[in-house]
């Protein structure tokens, strides 16, 4: 370096430490800033829920970023960027920071949205918090320690509309029957909003005279009975038979879907609904009840089940709610066919139950092997292979229609509309 350049470079090394201390001591240490994170207790699996972290720091004006742990099975699909929400960087899967600037009054807030991927119990983590220097030259960091826990339960993407059917006229014709007082006519029970499929005749013009609206009457239904819902969680359940926006869903989320789907129409319509999971023998239990609260019981106690690496042992578990449940129910068992090994065991398990109760069976199907058995494109072996896989899968359901069951064949995204038709002609004929 020229000798005569050396006192410049002094003076600007000095002018930067000096400009570098003044905008450190500038910004407020990240400890001194108020973080408020607001989390939903209860989420949907695939379904998207919003994170709201605010922010109140003793001064404005400051570029802030906000890096949070998050677990694997939660993917980013906004964040907060310059005070607007922004789609998450392409292949990066923790979705970039919260970045944003304090107002004046030294308060900011983020929303991210997660879409969860896998049920259960799981929790949001730590929190890394940078602040800039209002001359941007320095960035100060804390951690935040801590977690927040939430429940991932099922998504029960058509519950509304299950319901919807259960509450229009459309339910009568498929197996609700009506109390009839003497003489004939039928126990009059309350007034309701007009649901598309009602019957005309139902209308009562008296009550859309007064209200503008079409107001249909309703009638009691016959005193409740009981379901009670086996869920299988073995190995069989493990397959993942999802894209798209419910990517990484298995037989037994979609299985949890239709029988939580089946559940919440039984207990509208005044049955007792109880539920039970099974791989070996029984992992969870809960006894029929009816009511408003019913429903919630049901799917806090099955929400958490996860299928495990064992073979179900159906037999057992149905011999196990036999002692827990000895009323006669209708049973809904949710499963697999199983292996061409089994299938007699399987079949004689479902014959013994079948002399008690009425049970279904509701075989869930691989969507990727009846793609590959009657999809033109692809390899001709892998193809004749899934043909054999479906042909063998055929003689498997045959032997089990002798047990006494009603058996469905369904893929587990359709499985919730046969489920419930099967489930209201056995509630028809009991």
């Amino acid at each position: 370096m020229l000798p005569v350049l050396r006192p410049i470079v002094l003076v600007l090394d000095l002018a930067l430490a000096v400009a570098l201390a003044v905008d450190f001591l500038r910004t407020p240490a990240p400890a001194r800033v108020r973080v408020r994170r607001t989390v939903p207790e209860r989420v949907r699996l695939g379904v998207d829920f919003e994170r709201r972290i605010e922010l109140e720091s003793p001064r404005g004006g400051l570029a802030v970023e906000v890096h949070e742990a998050f677990p694997a099975t939660f993917r980013v699909t906004a964040r907060s960027s310059g005070g607007a929400e922004v789609e998450p960087a392409p292949g990066d899967p923790s979705g970039g920071p919260d970045e944003g600037v304090l107002d004046g009054h030294g308060r900011a807030a983020f929303v991210r949205r997660y879409r969860p991927s896998l049920r259960g119990r799981l929790a949001l983590g730590g929190l890394r918090l940078r602040v800039r220097g209002p001359w941007r030259l320095v960035m100060r960091q804390e951690l935040f320690a801590g977690q927040q826990e939430l429940a991932v339960e099922p998504a029960l993407l058509r519950l509304s509309e299950t319901l919807a059917l259960a509450a229009s006229e459309r339910w009568q014709d498929l197996g609700a029957r009506m109390l009839r007082r003497h003489g004939g006519e039928r126990e009059f029970e309350s007034l309701r909003e007009y649901v598309p499929g009602d019957e005309v005749r139902r209308v009562s013009w008296r009550a859309f005279a007064r209200r503008g609206e079409p107001i249909v009457k309703t009638y009691q239904v016959e005193r409740g009975q009981e379901l009670l819902l086996l869920l299988d969680c073995g190995r069989r359940m493990r397959s993942v038979v999802s894209e798209g926006s419910q990517a990484g869903w298995t037989k037994l989320d979609w299985a949890l879907d239709a029988a939580l789907e089946l559940a919440a129409v039984a207990l509208a319509k005044g049955d007792r609904v109880g539920a039970a999971g099974f791989d070996r023998g029984l992992v969870a239990y809960v006894a029929p009840a009816r009511g408003a609260r019913a429903l919630a019981r049901l799917s806090s106690a099955l929400f958490p089940l996860q299928p495990s690496e064992r073979e179900a042992d159906l037999a057992r578990a149905l011999r196990e709610l036999s002692v827990r449940h000895r009323r006669r129910a209708t049973v809904v068992v949710l499963s697999d066919v199983a292996d061409p090994y089994s299938v007699a065991e399987q079949a004689r398990a479902l014959s013994s139950v079948s002399r008690r109760h009425r049970l279904i069976f509701a075989a869930l199907d691989d969507p990727a092997l009846r793609t590959a058995a009657h999809g033109q494109a692809g390899d001709a072996a892998l193809r004749a292979a899934a043909l054999e896989l479906v042909a063998e899968r055929a003689r498997s359901l045959r032997a089990l229609k002798g047990s006494g069951a009603r058996i469905l064949d369904a893929l587990p995204a359709e499985a919730a509309g046969p489920l419930l038709a099967a489930w209201l002609d056995e509630r028809r004929a009991g």
